[in-house]
């Protein structure tokens, strides 16, 4: 039995699956031995390189979040916190009504059903994020299980949704992909695709004859601006310095203090801690970037093996970080210009009197930054601007609208007190289908 949990452990990680695969790939390809090892093992370092990429860009990035959230004032108006993976794992851990064994039966049946999906339709594609799977399995489970249907049949219909998704959605992307990455060979998997792909239509619309965001033109003194490193640094300095002082503005040094606790070493001003913070954001990027490119080296020709053998012509699809190198220029206008889409969807909010989601630093770098560099690619520097921006508006409406209408049942009584979802591909077709289920009575 320990061993059995052991392997169950293991398999619940993102760097040991994709290695294994990685492994399945090149064994497949009858490798030699020497190329079998260094492949799985740089393909399995990779991830744990992107994973400690993102932990340190996080632990930045939460602290900066804290500061917006001290900044504003909350009794104003309703506010509530989107994060997926909390709403997720915190229904999970309540399992009201077994519904956390309801995700575990649809994320094994969904996944399944994906890979059949992969093997007899033209969508050759194989979603490999492993958190957006369970964050998809989980969100239809809730969903179906919130219309009170019998258990059996929502495990049936959340896999079928569940599996379907994952194989139409890195499909409708790809095109897109294309002009980011120039190759065919890499797909994106991730539950942000439909605000990219509004990202992108935008950029198509208003971009005609706009340059590419990676072809900015600087005075020669300003140089120094063309290094990602410097950029990005200089891009959140300012957010972070902006953050700070609005929570100030609200709670005063000796609140802002007491609110960061022990994460403020003692004797350390809230000047160097935040400087700290931006600094810290720029580690966690490059890193993150120096993991996507090892991974993209190993992982492209290992699949071939599964692609030849096993689902013939598949392509991988990876989680959002794998666009990030082919245009870091345009991830740094989506995060500014996601976060003024933000601020500007809570004011909407506000004015018609729904919920307000509390700005996330997290969605405007991963989700707007990923908008941007869609619209980037149809419609260059505009398009990127654009992208960035509609991401943090609409996703906000959308956002705000699931928690305000309990498209996925009321979360507090299921455990996510005061928590939502966040990505569109689970709220979009979780407000459509929601809508049908009223028709019928459900």
């Amino acid at each position: 039995m320990d061993v059995v949990r052991f392997f169950v452990e293991l398999l619940k990680l993102p760097a040991i699956v994709v290695g294994l695969i990685a492994l399945i790939g090149l064994v497949a390809q009858r490798k030699r031995v020497g190329e079998v090892v260094t492949g799985t093992l740089k393909t399995t370092l990779s991830l744990l390189i992107i994973g400690g990429g993102i932990g340190v860009l996080i632990n930045a990035l939460l602290p900066i979040q804290t500061m917006f959230e001290l900044g504003i004032d909350k009794n104003r108006f309703d506010t509530f916190v989107t994060f997926d993976e909390a709403v997720v794992s915190a229904v999970q851990n309540a399992n009201v009504g077994d519904i956390g064994v309801l995700i575990g039966w649809t994320l094994l049946f969904g996944y399944a059903f994906h890979l059949f999906l992969a093997r007899v339709t033209p969508f050759r594609y194989v979603y490999l994020t492993g958190h957006m799977i369970w964050i998809h399995a989980g969100a239809y489970a809730i969903l179906y299980d919130s219309f009170g249907l019998p258990k059996g049949l929502t495990v049936v219909l959340a896999s079928l949704t569940f599996g379907t998704y994952m194989t139409l959605a890195p499909a409708a992307a790809q095109p897109v992909m294309r002009r980011i990455t120039g190759t065919d060979e890499v797909a994106f998997g991730h539950g942000q695709t439909i605000l990219n792909l509004v990202a992108a239509g935008a950029g198509k619309v208003v971009g005609k004859g706009s340059r590419t965001t990676e072809e900015m033109r600087v005075p020669e003194g300003l140089n120094f601006f063309r290094d990602i490193a410097v950029s990005t640094t200089i891009v959140m300095l300012v957010v972070a310095y902006a953050a700070a002082l609005l929570a100030i503005g609200q709670v005063g040094v000796d609140g802002f203090l007491k609110a960061f606790g022990e994460q403020i070493p003692k004797g350390q001003s809230w000047v160097v801690f935040t400087l700290l913070q931006a600094l810290g954001f720029t580690a966690g990027m490059l890193i993150l970037l120096f993991g996507v490119r090892m991974l993209i080296a190993e992982i492209v020709p290992a699949f071939h093996g599964i692609a030849e053998r096993l689902i013939p012509g598949a392509r991988p699809a990876l989680d959002v970080p794998v666009i990030f190198p082919f245009a870091p220029n345009a991830l740094i206008v989506g995060l500014i210009s996601g976060l003024i889409g933000q601020i500007v969807g809570m004011v909407a909010l506000v004015a018609i009197g729904w919920p307000v989601p509390i700005p996330s630093m997290i969605v405007a770098f991963f989700a707007s930054g990923a908008g941007a560099i869609f619209g980037n690619a149809t419609g260059g520097r505009r398009g990127a601007w654009l992208g960035g921006f509609l991401w943090g508006f609409l996703g906000w409406l959308i956002i705000s609208y699931a928690y305000h209408e309990q498209v996925f049942g009321n979360l507090n009584q299921m455990g996510a007190k005061g928590l939502a979802f966040t990505v569109p591909d689970a709220i979009v077709p979780g407000i459509i289908i929601h809508w049908i289920a009223q028709l019928f009575g459900a």
